[in-house]
């Protein structure tokens, strides 16, 4: 660990928005610490691909014992955060089946890990980051769907627990209005991820994924790279103007989000 770089903490960093950001960081000379949940794979594949640049650490965010052994997330002194961990509608279902304890359902996990875990993890290092005499910049990833408009059959916990996460970031700006911790919250629309793929994608055939891409705002998908480009830029000193914003990442769909009906009554 070098103390000459910025430590930027990335939950969820081995897939995703969260693995493209982990890229982006490290190419920028920050040093980066991800937390990952089930794929130890892929984090020891980082770990090895950027040596003494990127450490990993195994976390269920949807459980509060879990992140209060988590002795890294005090050890360190971070100037960012990004939280990106969460679950879609589909990817769920893993969680649940690997899951030790059992009984939880699908809303119950949605809820913890989306939004409870934001929150938890926010409590474990708010002290220490109150200490800092540098700033930190928080950024809570949202989504489109519950952080900026409502869709038709878009599952009801996964939405109150993106609005819940951009409620806790608005919150956590009002709170440090006169302290040394930006906060940020970022809405991406459909972004090409493994949670998006399992959730949409996987369901529909060649010609029904072309139809539906052509059926979104700019015709495509967004990709994650894009989205990492926004939380980089979010870790500059000049991001300071706009803390407390929330970001509506989704190339339109959030201003309007009839385009994908629409479409399909053409």
């Amino acid at each position: 660990m070098n103390p000459n770089k910025k430590k930027i903490l990335v939950t969820g960093g081995t897939q995703g928005i969260g693995a493209a950001s982990v890229h982006l960081l490290v190419k920028n000379n920050y040093e980066v610490h991800i937390t990952y949940n089930s794929s130890s794979r892929i984090a020891d594949e980082f770990c090895s691909q950027y040596p003494e640049q990127v450490f990993a650490y195994q976390l269920d965010q949807g459980d509060q014992q879990s992140i209060r052994k988590a002795s890294f997330l005090t050890k360190h002194s971070w100037d960012g955060i990004i939280f990106n961990a969460a679950l879609g509608s589909a990817t769920v279902n893993r969680y649940i089946d690997s899951n030790t304890s059992g009984g939880t359902s699908s809303d119950e996990a949605m809820l913890k890990v989306n939004a409870l875990g934001p929150l938890w993890l926010y409590e474990t290092v708010e002290e220490q980051l109150l200490k800092r005499t540098e700033p930190s910049k928080l950024i809570f990833i949202s989504s489109v769907g519950g952080g900026i408009a409502a869709f038709p059959k878009f599952k009801l916990s996964d939405g109150m627990s993106k609005a819940a996460v951009s409620f806790l970031a608005r919150q956590l700006a009002v709170e440090n209005s006169h302290t040394l911790i930006d906060v940020f919250v970022i809405c991406p629309g459909a972004t090409e991820t493994a949670m998006f793929t399992s959730s949409t994608l996987a369901n529909l055939s060649l010609d029904e994924r072309k139809a539906f891409e052509s059926g979104m705002a700019k015709k495509r998908l967004i990709q994650p790279k894009e989205i990492a480009y926004w939380l980089h830029q979010l870790l500059q000193s000049e991001s300071t103007v706009l803390h407390g914003c929330t970001i509506d990442a989704s190339m339109g769909l959030g201003v309007r989000p009839g385009i994908l009906t629409e479409k399909s009554n053409q």
